[in-house]
């Protein structure tokens, strides 16, 4: 009994590598890879199997046990990876399958080899390779987890196999019956040793060799006589109509891939074609095993369908062959064909249509009116037969929109514009169908545009002001030269971007004006400071308006600027001189009437006194020279403030002494200390120095035999006047600079306020400190000097 049984397991072990070798062969089509191992464990373990029955000693049987119990779990790992490569399921799926399945002989590897772990107890008679027999073993907690893996994978394969078997059961009848034999092989002889034959022996290792083999020949042997033959197969996947095989069910059992890519779902296979194809009833409407072209609308595109039904090898109907033909584009074309139709029926302007060679094919009646042919006369001719001498043509022939001058049969010339586009002719070539219009009146509008434009833009590059230009999102579109030069941008550098001249601390109160003008209001007048290219501001007057187009929406703002730098000014000095007026008029009320009280009550005690009234005369006339020197620094106060006059180059060492020669005295004397050359009006800067000199020796503190030097210098960045007088006191600098202001008795305090009017009127600024030797000094900062 046990020769007959292990030389079955020797002949399994023969045919496991004949079948290995087939896979081999196979290995890199579906299904390949799997059943090569299955085949190569199928073999080991028979042979394992063979020896553990034949060993003599203990060892050697459980060192056999051992190779055939892992061979039995790669058996079941790489029979259940081919049965899901065979039914078509996810290679991602199959791998991950694998990677999980695969621990389980790794486990039982690692169980064998280290020391302490036991797998299972010898029983008196073999079992290794059982599926169900194992009861019969003392199991362990490791052989127990591995039993189970065996029992979940054989489970796993066999619904795989089961429902491969229920889908193609129609269609695919040899091989259907193979993916059943593989399915149920393993369950049967075991289920049948266990409860029927009842032998000591474990004979499913043959239902594994069984299932496999069936599931080889199915795969590779069978596959031939299915109702699809392989060469047809072949030409269906690659023809260019889509076709969808049907079982006798109505479920989708193939599609190829251009039937795939018409009905737009990866997911088909299986489904009702019903639930694909809505409008499939009506096709199923008509009787006969054939049904002719009908057009269907699928997936927004129009497909022609046709059914055939097809038969297996005993003529039993086992299917359906639905072959799809993508007409989207020729139905489109006729619709545009029936578009182009219309046209000529309906559009009121002249329509003709042109062949591959622009030739007239036809053409409605008011082209006809336009050109003066009858509605036959030009049919066959060339479209330059109706055109002037120099169309505008492109590429051989005309563009989507172009002008052409139309030359009609009396010898008149009309202006007109062509839109053309390509459109299939009856005969299926391709051609154009266009529109013509008669532009005489808009060419003669835009001639007027044109030169109105030019003096327009005449106009605005020769204004005095600046002229800017933006639409609603302040994207600036005129930028004038006035404009270049009062905000220092050029026009490429602006147009096109964002408006520049927008200053942060005015930037609320600007765009409170741009809504008002974007709501329609005009700006007239409204002063403001916009910022310059240099980051300096400068105040302006902006009116503006906003830009409508030709529906009357606002599209944009347009604003005229003007510089108003020189009215700030005058503006400005209107103001000093209101405020010297005021001074004058409280000199007047005030300092004048002082003196003049002054000498009229020495001239009344003149009168009242009986003896000599000399002294009293003298005090009056020290009052009147007193009131002539006010009334002379008053003239002159008033004289300094207009404008200056015309400046240029001028030496200050020269001017230095110019003034010095007016007001030297013994009790001073001047030093020039190579002052700069500045650009000034000559004569108000001698009066400036004039002052400076008269202030240095009224105030110093010299004596003829101890003078007060008075030294004119240059600075970095202007010059000087330092005295080594008694100077002055620190909180006086702020005051000494204000009309009136003076420490001396007799003094009107006038100096050194037109000393500060003169800088001012030259934009220098003047700061009074302390000198080396402890007397006065005062700074000017002059822009644009040269040494």
């Amino acid at each position: 009994m046990y020769e007959r049984f292990v030389l079955s397991l020797y002949l399994l072990g023969g045919v496991s590598a004949l079948f290995a070798g087939l896979a081999w062969r196979k290995r890199t089509e579906p299904g390949g890879t799997p059943m090569l191992v299955f085949f190569l464990a199928l073999g080991v373990g028979a042979f394992a199997y063979a020896s553990d029955i034949t060993a003599t000693t203990l060892s050697t049987q459980l060192r056999y046990r051992q190779v055939a119990t892992v061979a039995q779990s790669v058996v079941a790992i790489s029979w259940l990876c081919g049965a899901l490569q065979y039914a078509n399921f996810d290679r991602s799926l199959t791998r991950r399958v694998v990677a999980v399945l695969a621990l389980d002989p790794l486990f039982l590897v690692v169980g064998f080899l280290l020391p302490g772990i036991s797998l299972f107890e010898l029983p008196s008679t073999g079992t290794a390779g059982s599926l169900l027999h194992a009861v019969d073993t003392q199991l362990t907690p490791l052989f127990l987890a591995h039993m189970g893996t065996i029992l979940v994978t054989a489970l796993a394969g066999t619904i795989v196999l089961v429902q491969l078997f229920v889908r193609s059961r129609h269609l695919y009848r040899t091989q259907a019956a193979a993916v059943l034999v593989a399915a149920l092989a393993p369950w049967t002889v075991a289920l049948t040793q266990r409860y029927f034959l009842e032998v000591p022996e474990d004979a499913t290792i043959f239902a594994w060799g069984i299932s496999g083999v069936a599931m080889t020949v199915g795969l590779y042997t069978f596959k031939t006589l299915d109702p699809v033959p392989a060469a047809q197969s072949a030409i269906v996947e690659t023809m260019g109509d889509g076709t969808v095989v049907l079982d006798v069910d109505g479920r989708i059992s193939d599609v190829n891939p251009a039937a795939r890519t018409l009905l737009g779902d990866e997911g088909v296979v299986g489904q009702p074609i019903e639930s694909v194809i809505e409008e499939w009833e009506r096709v199923q409407a008509e009787d006969g095993d054939h049904r002719d072209w009908e057009e269907l609308s699928v997936n927004e595109r129009f497909l022609e369908v046709e059914t055939t039904s097809f038969t297996d090898r005993f003529d039993d109907e086992v299917g359906t062959l639905v072959v799809l033909r993508d007409v989207t584009d020729r139905k489109r074309r006729e619709q545009r064909l029936e578009q182009y139709k219309l046209i000529f029926d309906s559009v009121t302007e002249p329509v003709y249509v042109l062949d591959g060679d622009d030739r007239i094919v036809r053409y409605n009646d008011p082209f006809a009116e336009l050109v003066g042919y009858d509605s036959e006369a030009l049919v066959g001719k060339s479209i330059s037969a109706v055109l002037g001498p120099e169309p505008t043509i492109t590429d051989g022939g005309f563009s989507n929109r172009t002008e052409a001058t139309v030359r009609t049969a009396s010898g008149t010339d009309v202006p007109c514009e062509l839109d053309l586009a390509p459109v299939e002719l009856d005969d299926g070539d391709t051609g154009r169908v266009g529109i013509i219009r008669d532009i005489s009146r808009r060419k003669a509008i835009e001639s007027e545009l044109a030169q109105t434009t030019e003096r327009l833009e005449t106009l605005v590059e020769a204004s005095p002001l600046a002229i800017v230009a933006h639409d609603t999102r302040g994207i600036v579109d005129v930028w004038n030269p006035a404009a270049e030069s009062l905000f220092g941008w050029e026009a490429e550098e602006v147009r096109g971007e964002q408006l520049p001249v927008i200053p942060e601390e005015n930037s609320e109160q600007l765009l409170e004006q741009h809504e008002r003008i974007q709501a329609g209001d005009h700006l007239t007048g409204w002063e403001t400071e916009l910022r310059r290219k240099d980051g300096q501001t400068v105040p302006t007057r902006v009116s503006a308006a906003p830009i409508r187009d030709t529906d009357g929406d606002i599209v944009g703002t347009v604003a005229i600027i003007a510089d108003i730098t020189e009215q700030k000014a005058r503006e400005r000095q209107l103001e000093r001189q209101n405020e010297r007026l005021d001074e004058f008029a409280t000199l007047v009320s005030h300092d004048l009437r002082s003196p003049l009280q002054v000498a009229a009550g020495h001239l009344q005690l003149a009168r009242d006194t009986d003896g000599d009234g000399a002294s009293h005369l003298d005090d009056a006339e020290s009052a009147l020279k007193r009131m002539e020197q006010l009334i002379d620094d008053t003239l002159s106060l008033a004289r300094q403030g207009r404008a200056i006059g015309e400046t240029e180059p001028a030496a200050l060492s020269t001017l230095a002494e110019q003034a010095w020669a007016n007001v030297a005295s013994e009790s001073g004397q001047i030093a020039i200390a190579d002052p700069p050359t500045v650009d000034c009006d000559p004569d108000r800067v001698v009066e400036l120095l004039e002052n400076l000199f008269s202030n240095a020796i009224r105030h110093g503190g010299g004596t003829e035999t101890a003078p007060v030097t008075v030294t004119v210098g240059g600075l970095d960045e202007g010059f000087y006047v330092a005295d080594d007088g008694a100077g002055i006191a620190e909180s006086e600098t702020e005051k000494v600079f204000e009309s009136g202001f003076t420490t001396a008795e007799d003094g009107t305090g006038f100096g050194l306020d037109i000393v500060r009017t003169i800088a001012d009127a030259h934009g220098w600024r003047v700061t009074v400190t302390e000198s080396e030797s402890g007397g006065a000094r005062f700074e000017f900062a002059v822009q644009g000097w040269a040494k």
